[in-house]
């Protein structure tokens, strides 16, 4: 990519990220947006449809960026402490960026895009994996985790809920596995 365009972009993002800090998206215009990123409007419109669509963007490389921390094994629901702590910390390795990135009306989107994410990169890596079953734990486990990492007060050691995490999903897992009565 041409420097002038990825220099553009930078500050485009910049300038988002500065006003999602203070404000909710809806009340973010490209007017205050172009303005704080010292570029006109035909710049802005020239790389996005819209508010949204750079927001959409960001938001997919945060995803990005926490999948990265994420090894996916066929061996995840043989060991899902070990997985349910790795998708913990990588969501709260990337929380102050979470909290700002999908706050207000977008908060709920992140859960559901990173729960997409995972069950894809999961379930094309090991297909033999997939039912109606283990899509279902999977969603119960990582909606869980998101919302630990998100209502959680960030005060002191996370590792009293990350070991409770732990435990919490090997139990799920476990449970599932037990013969119907």
């Amino acid at each position: 990519m041409d420097l002038r365009i990825q220099r553009t972009k930078n500050a485009i993002k910049d300038a988002f990220l500065e006003l999602r800090t203070k404000k909710p998206i809806e009340k973010i215009t490209v007017t205050e947006l172009t303005k704080l990123a010292s570029i006109n409007k035909a710049t802005f419109y020239l790389h996005y449809s819209d508010i949204y669509a750079l927001s959409d963007e960001i938001e997919n490389s945060l995803i990005d960026d926490i999948l990265f921390d994420i090894e996916v094994q066929e061996k995840f629901f043989d060991d899902p402490q070990k997985h349910a702590n790795e998708i913990f910390t990588a969501i709260l390795a990337h929380r102050e960026q979470l909290d700002y990135v999908f706050s207000g009306s977008r908060n709920s989107q992140f859960s559901d895009k990173i729960e997409d994410r995972i069950k894809a990169m999961l379930f094309k890596a090991c297909p033999d994996y997939y039912s109606t079953k283990n899509d279902v734990i999977l969603s119960f486990l990582i909606q869980g985790i998101f919302h630990t990492v998100k209502t959680s007060r960030m005060t002191g050691d996370m590792t009293e809920k990350y070991d409770e995490l732990s435990k919490l999903c090997s139990l799920v897992i476990m449970q599932t596995e037990q013969p119907q009565k």
